[in-house]
């Protein structure tokens, strides 16, 4: 078992290896999920994004390919780390539309909220503290 994360999947096999265990760990046997990579300048700003239906229980999950610059900020950036946020979404969507200042608010806190769900979950699995995700 790897001692940290995946930073970057090595191809689309080992991430669907990661997909089906976290779909697991996540309770989501039952739906149906692609894995899909695309390159940062298709996804600004985005590490990851999950097109989903609830009511067909699909998704697809694009994660973006690491840059330099991904890998040089504050907070370590990791496809495995974002495969688990993107996969949370399924658990946890509350916004669906955010075109007002209040959907906008709901929805940073909805994500930050995702993103300390899957850094609990990533912490448990390797055995880390908070610190390990500050990249200084």
């Amino acid at each position: 078992m790897n001692r940290e994360p995946i930073q970057e999947f090595e191809n689309i096999e080992q991430a669907n290896e990661y997909l089906k265990e976290w779909q697991h760990r996540l309770f989501l046997d039952d739906w149906i999920i692609k894995l899909n990579f695309a390159e940062p300048n298709e996804m600004p700003n985005n590490a990851g994004y999950n097109n989903f239906c609830m009511e067909k229980q699909s998704s697809i999950i694009t994660i973006a390919k690491l840059t330099d610059d991904t890998r040089n900020r504050i907070t370590k950036v990791y496809q495995e780390f974002t495969l688990v946020h993107e996969l949370l979404h399924l658990k946890l969507n509350f916004v669906e539309n955010a075109d007002t200042y209040e959907g906008k608010f709901l929805e940073i806190k909805e994500h930050q909220l995702l993103d300390q769900l899957a850094k609990s979950l990533i912490m448990a699995k390797y055995n880390l503290n908070y610190d390990w995700f500050k990249n200084f």
